[in-house]
Parts: structure tokens; sequence; C-alpha cells
């Protein structure tokens, strides 16, 4: 059964963020930071007879899914359609049963985990992140940026982040100019999940992109917690490998 979060069922849902940490954590954050009942991005749980099978989070028009095996596609995919959602970002198998009802394009790469030694989070030239600055380097380093982020919105949600202590943003200096980000993007009880590590393209093949990420592995393991990450594509994962990342299963998302 497939129902709005309510406060009562919010230990379920934390578990359901379980089954999946990068996206689960993704889901726990954004509840952390808009709450219930808000208009910014609304929740809902899926449970299988007593079992939280899923958790489920919609934010502008993305729909994140972490789940186990048992959660049924048909009723995530009616609020899909019902929702006018135009990106699912979940699991390998779900996203397969969800193209299957929906139709759509999907992507898709690795999920990795940290296994590597105990790195230092310490390092002059990296610095809490300027919004504007970061956003500059985003907008050049990517197309994807550039078409999938408009800068109030995306200010206004990581700022909301930043200020509750949910996320981490820093920037990458060099002679002056910041030509390099990265993030902790999310974390829940057991990781911290690195997100958008970019580095300007005149400055690449430099070794900063690595810096930036061994900077943040220090900083996520004086947390206590695993490092993990997203591999935007499959040959970026041979990169991450080499810094002590190990694949631990496939993520999707389905473009609508």
């Amino acid at each position: 059964m497939l129902i709005p979060l309510s406060a009562s069922d919010v230990p379920a849902f934390t578990t359901a963020c379980t089954h999946e940490h990068i996206f689960g954590s993704r889901i726990l954050t954004a509840l952390h930071t808009y709450g219930l009942g808000g208009e910014c991005a609304r929740f809902f749980l899926y449970q299988s007879g007593h079992q939280p099978s899923a958790a489920l989070c919609l934010q502008n028009g993305v729909l994140t899914i972490s789940s186990d095996e048992c959660a049924d596609p048909v009723p995530i995919a009616g609020l899909a359609r019902n929702e006018s959602v135009h990106e699912i970002d979940t699991n390998w198998a779900q996203c397969q049963a969800l193209q299957q009802l929906l139709g759509g394009i999907a992507e898709t790469s690795y999920y990795m985990v940290y296994r590597g030694s105990k790195l230092s989070a310490a390092d002059p030239t990296i610095v809490p992140g300027e919004l504007h600055a970061v956003f500059d380097v985003l907008q050049c380093s990517h197309e994807y940026y550039r078409t999938h982020l408009k800068f109030e919105t995306w200010a206004a949600d990581l700022t909301l982040r930043l200020t509750r202590g949910l996320s981490e943003l820093y920037q990458f200096t060099l002679d002056g100019q910041v030509i390099g980000t990265g993030s902790i993007a999310s974390e829940d009880e057991e990781c911290g999940v690195i997100a958008a590590v970019a580095v300007k393209p005149e400055y690449r093949s430099r070794g900063f992109g690595s810096r930036i990420t061994r900077f943040l592995i220090g900083r996520i393991q004086q947390k206590g917690k695993t490092p993990r990450l997203i591999s935007g594509y499959d040959k970026v994962a041979e990169l991450y490998r080499q810094l002590g990342f190990v694949p631990c299963g496939r993520w999707r998302e389905l473009y609508l």
C-alpha cells in the first residue's frame, strides 16, 4: 500500500531509507530539510504488509525512491502519472519495472562505496563554498548542470540544507580563482554522500577533482561515517576505483 507519509509513519519511513543508502539518505535529508506538509517536497511510504518496502520523495518533478524487492511498481507508476513526474531515481530493478509501465529513457551506472584507507580533510585550498562561485563552476563543467540547474531553485534548497547542517559545500581555489567544487550532499547514520565534484574544463587532467574527492572522503571519515557516491557513468567509475571506491550495485534514472 502506498500512502502519504504521516508523523506516526516516520520510523518505518526511516527504515525504508536504509534499503539503499545513497538515494535513501537523499530522501531522509529532504525530510529533515522540509518536514511534513510542505509544498516543496512530499513524501510517501510503501508498505508490503507491515514491512516498510519503499520510501519516496517527490520534489520539483523528480521522484526519488529507496526500495527493497517487495515494492509493487504499479501504484508507484500511478503516482508518477498523477503527479506528472519527469524523472525517477531508484535502483536498477525498480527502475526496470517502472520503465515497463511508463516508458521513457533510462541511464545507469554504479553505486560506489569507499573501501580505501583513512584520509585527511586538511587542505588550505579547499574552503566552504560561496553559492555564486560554485554555481559558476558547475555551469562551466558539464551540460547537465547547465540544463538542469536554475540558480534560484538550486540555491534556495542548498541554503536550507547548509544552514541546518544537513549538507556541506566546498570550493577549490587556485591562484585566487575558484576553479573546482564538491559537496557532501546528504547523510544518514551510516554514510555521507559525495556529489557534484566538478572542475572547470581548462583545469582538468591535473588531479584537482581527485584532490577534492579525497578531501571529502576525509571529511566524512571525521564523522565516523562511510563515504559513498554514484558514478555518473561507467567510464568515470574507473577513476573512483583508483581512489578506493568499489561498486555496490547499480542505479538508474528514468526520464519520462
